[in-house]
């Protein structure tokens, strides 16, 4: 009777480790166990290895624990049938329905149920504790799982005409996004920031980080050259945009250091300028520059029309955050007046807003700027001056230009008595 029971835990064990196991393998974060094998670790070496063959760990794993679930069926009903006996006649129904019935719950709890739970919450460290017995079981059922697969391919290619080759084993940006968010600390937020933005950027349209088109410094193909000087004093840029007639003919671009050469006017000395879509992927962008050599594209939107600039830097700052280099001024106002009252720059972007001040929820979703949302929610350029209600906001306009809002001070109002000015 004890020799039974020890062999029914035994069995009941085994068939967790084996469900577990399975859940854990397919779980388990392989960027990890990669970067444990390049470390020299044994055991990320031996993992390593069994993620090399996917099926035949499964195929392993499945002949293991059916073989323990045959084992662990015969000593529990050697057990429990004769205490059936005891209050039942032998043969019965009722003894096979009950045996089983107990058997089946026993199992499907504590051999697949509770370790399937806990292995995929701990499956990096359960796999990699395990990675020796899980070898030494590799090698032992190594004939049954071969058997096992082989047939199941055969039937497989039956029925279907093929197999289809599995990429499973590949490490996948699921499994970059988990390594980095597991295992930097603290002391390297910046770093995993910096990680996590780079797997995003394929998330980014060209349009979301250009420069628009309101805030495009560009010089005719026909200025003097003193007009050019003066132009690259004045804007602190290295390029400027070269235009023929208006900003809607971009025909290219010129640079600082060509002024050094003896040149006598800039036409014949543009640069010629990539032209990109507004949707057009950033990342896919970031490959253009880097093959092409070039650091400067011309944004269009869906007629054609010139929708803004981008630029390398301008796609780097999307990774790294802001870039600061000789020729960028801090000009952009951000000033926390009260809990509810603010002065802003009508350039800054609402999503910057949002996610600084929590208790600022203003619309992002259609616009990008915070002059953008006003001009466009209230149909014109308002004046200096002029008071603005939207939603729960109150705008007073501080200063503006011909085509956008400069300044404005914002006010988050509490009740209904402070929309009493709405334009």
């Amino acid at each position: 009777m004890i020799t039974s029971i020890i062999l029914v835990l035994i069995t009941l064990i085994l068939s967790g480790f084996f469900s577990g196991s399975e859940i854990a393998y397919l779980s388990a974060n392989k960027l990890s166990l990669e970067v444990l094998k390049n470390k020299g670790s044994k055991k990320g070496q031996i993992l390593t290895m069994l993620y090399n063959d996917p099926k035949s760990f499964i195929s392993t794993m499945l002949v293991g624990n059916n073989i323990v679930l045959v084992m662990y069926t015969i000593f529990f009903s050697s057990i429990f049938t004769p205490l059936l006996h005891m209050v039942l006649p032998e043969g019965s129904f009722a003894v096979s329905f009950l045996t089983t019935a107990v058997l089946t719950v026993i199992i499907v709890i504590f051999g697949e149920f509770l370790p399937k739970t806990i292995f995929r919450l701990y499956a990096n460290e359960l796999i990699y504790r395990l990675a020796r017995p899980l070898r030494f079981f590799t090698w032992i059922l190594l004939i049954p799982s071969w058997l096992l697969t082989k047939t199941s391919n055969v039937v497989i290619r039956l029925i279907f005409g093929k197999i289809e080759s599995s990429d499973e084993n590949n490490i996948t940006k699921l499994d970059l996004e988990h390594y980095i968010q597991s295992n930097v600390n603290e002391e390297k937020e910046i770093d995993k920031e910096i990680l996590a933005n780079a797997l995003n950027l394929n998330l980014l349209k060209v349009r979301d980080c250009m420069i628009p088109r309101n805030e495009i410094v560009f010089i005719d193909k026909s200025d003097d050259l003193q007009t050019v000087k003066d132009t690259f004093i004045s804007s602190k840029h290295s390029r400027l945009i070269v235009t023929d007639g208006e900003v809607e003919n971009i025909v290219g671009y010129f640079h600082h250091q060509q002024l050094f050469k003896n040149i006598s006017s800039i036409k014949r000395n543009i640069m010629d300028i990539d032209f990109v879509p507004e949707v057009m992927n950033v990342q896919d962008l970031l490959y253009k520059f880097i093959k092409s050599g070039t650091n400067i594209a011309c944004v269009v939107d869906e007629f054609g029309g010139t929708a803004g600039i981008i630029t390398l830097e301008d796609i780097l700052e999307e990774i790294f955050g802001e870039i600061a280099d000789e020729h960028d001024e801090e000009d952009f106002t951000d000033k926390m007046i009260s809990e509810n009252e603010f002065i802003f720059s009508g350039r800054i972007e609402l999503g910057f807003i949002n996610s600084k001040y929590k208790q600022l929820n203003l619309p992002e979703e259609e616009y990008v700027t915070l002059s953008g949302y006003i001009v466009m929610t209230h149909g014109s350029i308002p004046e200096v001056g002029e008071e603005i209600v939207l939603e729960n906001y109150r705008f007073i306009i501080l200063s503006k230009s011909d085509t956008k809002i400069e300044e404005v001070r914002v006010i988050k109002m509490l009740n209904s008595s402070d929309k009493s000015i709405e334009h």
